[in-house]
């Protein structure tokens, strides 16, 4: 019996350290491809700010607040830079048809079409991130893994959608947080010393086993004759 649960504890942890190995690679990947996004966004922000310093060339009496555009990479502040964007570039542009010299700018349409190629890039790494979140989420949810995975730390990817105004919930993003490898270290260490402790138990009880067999041994042997018998 106790060989078979040491069998089974040892089967569960080669099990989860596959689940383990798997989902961290692809856990992996939605990381690097949420990242992807948020540079993308942030390149979208500089050249909004670039376009307001050229419209303020313009039109001096125009309150234009700059985006601001953060180092950090958390979502939050992304989410926060990027709802602003939509509402200052159409301020932007209407101010633009105010003035014919401003649309005819060189360096206007030049910032202009850059952002509508950053709008582009966005679009494409929103896809290709949802993609990872895919392929993340299926192999948490199939057996075995389902039944390991939040407790090795991995929660379910939030998908990153847009709206129809161009507004975004990126700030799902700042959820998706994995465990280092501290859960999967936990699990060995407690299997490990419950593999120990069965161990030892079965060594207690086959000892014991074979004490009763040698003591069942001495009660049922015949009693030795003396020397004078005859």
């Amino acid at each position: 019996m106790m060989f078979v649960l040491i069998t089974l504890l040892v089967l569960i942890l080669l099990l989860a350290a596959g689940s383990y190995n798997a989902l961290q690679k692809l856990a992996q990947d939605v990381r690097e491809k949420a990242s992807n996004a948020q540079v993308a966004i942030s390149k979208k922000l500089a050249l909004i700010n670039q376009l307001i310093d050229v419209v303020k060339n313009y039109q001096e009496g125009e309150q234009l607040v700059q985006l601001k555009v953060s180092q950090d990479t958390s979502a939050t502040d992304l989410a926060s830079s990027y709802q602003q964007s939509g509402t200052v570039l159409a301020t932007v542009q209407g101010i633009a048809e105010k003035f014919p010299n401003l649309k005819a700018n060189e360096q206007y349409h030049r910032l202009v079409d850059s952002i509508q190629h950053c709008e582009q890039n966005i679009q494409e790494s929103r896809e290709k991130y949802n993609h990872a979140v895919k392929e993340y989420n299926t192999k948490r949810l199939r057996i075995p893994t389902v039944f390991m995975a939040r407790a090795m730390g991995f929660p379910e990817a939030p998908y990153l959608q847009f709206d129809v105004s161009g507004m975004n919930e990126i700030t799902s993003l700042q959820d998706f947080k994995t465990d280092d490898g501290e859960r999967l270290q936990q699990l060995f260490t407690g299997a490990g010393n419950k593999i120990a402790g069965l161990a030892t138990q079965a060594g207690k009880a086959g000892k014991e086993l074979v004490d009763k067999v040698k003591e069942s041994q001495k009660d049922s042997a015949p009693p030795k004759n003396s020397a004078g018998d005859g």
